[in-house]
């Protein structure tokens, strides 16, 4: 079944509805949401994709995300990423603000992805344990836990690694673990850089610590 997105000019205005897949083929305007989720007040949640999709596999990546669907409202598709990939639910989503994506790239099966998009941002606080997590089986192999403080110096390049605590699958079953992380682990496509991908975004939800 095709999934249908609101589409829009450069501008923001709303100018029709078209289907993903050829948003992508096109570069058409769409929205997208990051739903990141802080622990404790100073840990963040990073989704790690499953090692059986084609792109990217195994890669960290926000704790939940996706596309805005048409005539969706931003805080209905925030509880409906949150609540498809992770399996719970978050009170009291904070919008951080809107930030303008625009990549072209090859992905691995030789198609040519045209990204624009208008990615809204929000941030939620949640302390359950990890274990309480239960990933989307087709799309994630777990979830990860870091000092936010940790990974923005990571992003900015001051280290080289930093510790993570990890509720991902092993052998089928999932179990929690400790793991150092280096930004190898993260994904990151061609055209950005770590700290413009995810460092900024660190940065303002620092500031509501």
């Amino acid at each position: 079944m095709s999934e249908l997105l609101d589409i829009y000019d450069e501008n923001g205005k709303h100018i029709g509805i078209e289907d993903r897949n050829i948003v992508h083929q096109k570069g058409l305007w769409h929205k997208t949401i990051h739903c990141w989720i802080v622990k404790g007040k100073s840990h963040i949640l990073f989704q790690k994709r499953s090692g059986n999709l084609l792109d990217n596999p195994n890669k960290l990546y926000t704790t939940a995300s996706g596309h805005i669907k048409a005539g969706e409202t931003l805080h209905d598709a925030f509880a409906r990423e949150v609540s498809e990939e992770l399996g719970i639910s978050v009170p009291k989503p904070q919008k951080l603000f809107e930030q303008i994506y625009k990549t072209d790239f090859i992905k691995t099966n030789g198609t040519p992805y045209h990204d624009r998009v208008f990615c809204n941002v929000f941030v939620a606080f949640c302390d359950l344990p990890l274990s309480a997590y239960k990933p989307q089986e087709e799309e994630l192999d777990g979830v990860v836990e870091v000092d936010i403080r940790d990974a923005l110096s990571l992003f900015k390049g001051e280290v080289s690694e930093i510790d993570s605590s990890m509720y991902a699958k092993d052998d089928g079953k999932y179990s929690l673990k400790e793991k150092k992380l280096n930004l190898s682990d993260f994904l990151c496509n061609p055209t950005e850089t770590h700290y413009h991908k995810y460092g900024c975004v660190l940065e303002e939800i620092l500031k509501l610590l």
